[in-house]
């Protein structure tokens, strides 16, 4: 069996407690759901893992994970802007700090990108740079949607051309 199709699921061979058997853990939303799938109750090794599998299935078919991963649209509940991805900090420059809003996202090739926008009394309000920084990462986001199209478009051709 190939070690993907093992995702979830662990090997428990406790020879002290005579505990042998497979091991189903899934995470979702920060609830944890498991299960122990004993050799002795589902008739050995080979039983016990086929029963964990469908087990597994079941709880990702029931608690599909977001689409973008956990934390890509998600507000934490350390942000103060509203906005994931959006938040307020300073900057250092030559010595001055600056106040900045700024947007961040993660590209879908693993690139981090950083949008600052600075604010200060004689210069642009700390309401525009927040809302440019918004507006920043929704574009950020736009891009990662586009890329990740792409991507499934380019995936599709290859698949077509290795049937072919």
């Amino acid at each position: 069996m190939q070690r993907n199709n093992l995702r979830n699921i662990s090997r428990v061979e406790q020879e002290q407690k005579r505990q042998y058997g497979w091991y189903v853990r899934v995470m979702r939303d920060g609830i944890t759901r498991q299960k122990f799938f004993s050799d002795y109750a589902h008739g050995g090794k080979g039983g016990a893992l086929l029963r964990a599998i469908a087990y597994r299935d079941e709880l990702i078919e029931r608690h599909p994970k977001p689409e973008h991963g956990n934390l890509f649209n998600r507000l934490s509940t350390r942000n103060t802007s509203g906005h994931p991805g959006v938040s307020r900090t300073t900057q250092s420059k030559r010595g001055a700090v600056y106040e900045v809003w700024q947007a961040g996202w993660t590209l879908p090739d693993g690139r981090r990108v950083t949008r600052k926008f600075q604010f200060s009394p004689d210069g642009r309000s700390e309401r525009e740079a927040r809302r440019l920084a918004i507006k920043a990462r929704e574009k950020g986001v736009e891009e990662i949607e586009r890329m990740r199209r792409e991507l499934k478009k380019r995936r599709r051709r290859t698949t077509k051309k290795q049937r072919q």
